[in-house]
């Protein structure tokens, strides 16, 4: 059962990841759009270590159930498939200008899936930080400012630090 999810975040990140090779052989390099990169791809990397983690509660799901397990990988699919797209753009200020809306929107959408029920396998302190992620992503998704941008960004390292701090003492 973890075969499709797995496939798709495969697929997600292989995007992302040639997106990378883009972005350091390009002469038009945007800041906020490489931290994206990274952030998103630290986002797709940590939920594929952590579907592992949901194997045990795969035994007994039927086929509704599953769904809901596939939802978070097509949402982060859709999400790297608007943010690798750039191929229409002079250069990646425009293109992250433009996306902005629809990048963090599908953001959101994907850290508030993690709040489903099925999901729920990390202690409650994570909340705090999907929260004011989910706010921060829908703040920049509207009002295009770069200090929520980084706010946004301090939260996304901030939870990185708990996470550590927490595994690793």
């Amino acid at each position: 059962l973890l075969f499709i999810p797995l496939l798709i975040y495969g697929i997600a990140l292989s995007d992302l990841f040639s997106k990378w090779k883009v972005f350091i052989e390009s002469h038009t390099a945007y800041i906020p759009y490489l931290i994206t990169l990274v952030m998103v791809t630290e986002i797709g990397v940590q939920n594929v270590f952590n579907f592992f983690k949901l194997m045990p509660n795969l035994d007994n799901v039927n086929y509704f159930t599953y769904w809901i397990f596939l939802l978070p990988p097509l949402v982060f699919m859709i999400l790297v498939n608007f943010l690798t797209k750039t191929d229409d753009y002079p250069d990646f200020k425009t293109f992250f200008e433009a996306n902005a809306k629809i990048v963090f929107l599908l953001m959101a959408a994907f850290i508030a899936m993690h709040f489903i029920p099925q999901f729920a396998y990390e202690t409650k302190m994570w909340s705090l930080p999907r929260v004011v992620g989910i706010i921060g992503c829908i703040l920049f998704a509207f009002w295009h400012k770069p200090v929520v941008f980084y706010l946004l960004v301090s939260c996304w390292l901030f939870s990185l630090g708990m996470h550590a701090y927490v595994v690793y003492g």
